[in-house]
């Protein structure tokens, strides 16, 4: 696929880079300053994308990206999510950029693009913890876009951890270990804790369930990367909570 990336130059989107690279796409990089994405990603792995100068709060200079390059795909992990109900949401008006200006792509295109979105655990329908409730934001405006030119899936891990500081082209891909599940976390356990009330047994579940939905930011860009390879996915439509394999099994 060619894949247009927004948010290169962030913990997760510079490794989205060589994973999409080492699953044989065609990367187009949607970004504010070369020289930064140069600084975290080896040259190795830059050089084989195509660099396009734009701000991701641009519908027109995005829509431009995808049909110049005409791509078919499109991964967006720009902007940072507020953290508390009451702080201003800070990636709207980006999701609402990206949407708008693949939507349109896809009018000129004459063809769906299919789409990775960044969101976390709080979005899926269970733990509902009030925290980082701006991804609910994200997927209320995806669920409003035309499934006929937006083929969209919603990431919803949990943290995300560097399995290591080196960015740089891969010669074949990493592979993941992730066990995704659509729209629920995968494999969530409940405690004898549950039933509390005023939302206490919510809470205890979480603390308990917390360490186990820890990712690596390579994995999760390999499993998005690894879907986009695959063509049509049972993803589309959906929020996806994952899961590494050796946490997956209850005891």
């Amino acid at each position: 696929m060619r894949v247009l990336v927004l948010g290169a130059t962030g913990n997760l989107g510079s490794r989205i880079l060589p994973a999409l690279l080492a699953h044989n796409h065609t990367v187009v990089v949607f970004i504010r300053s070369e020289s930064k994405l140069r600084n975290l990603v080896h040259s190795s792995a830059v050089d084989k994308c195509t660099i396009v100068t734009g701000n991701a709060t641009d519908a027109t200079a995005i829509e431009a990206a995808l049909v110049d390059n005409r791509c078919n795909a499109l991964i967006n992990s720009a902007g940072l999510a507020a953290i508390f109900p009451w702080q201003k949401p800070q990636m709207q008006e980006i999701e609402k950029a990206v949407t708008t200006g693949a939507v349109e792509a896809s009018k000129k295109l004459g063809y769906p693009l299919r789409a990775w979105f960044l969101g976390g655990m709080t979005v899926l329908d269970f733990p509902r913890i009030p925290l980082f409730r701006e991804h609910a934001l994200t997927y209320s405006l995806l669920l409003s876009q035309p499934s006929q030119h937006l083929q969209w899936s919603q990431l919803a891990p949990s943290q995300m951890v560097p399995a290591s500081k080196e960015i740089t082209l891969l010669s074949v891909p990493r592979g993941h270990n992730l066990v995704p599940a659509n729209d629920t976390p995968p494999n969530y356990m409940t405690t004898f804790l549950s039933g509390l009330p005023f939302g206490i047994g919510i809470a205890s579940d979480s603390i308990v369930n917390a360490l186990r939905y820890n990712t690596s930011l390579e994995d999760c860009a390999d499993f998005m990367a690894a879907d986009l390879a695959k063509g049509e996915s049972e993803h589309v439509g959906h929020r996806v909570g994952v899961i590494a394999s050796g946490k997956g099994k209850k005891e």
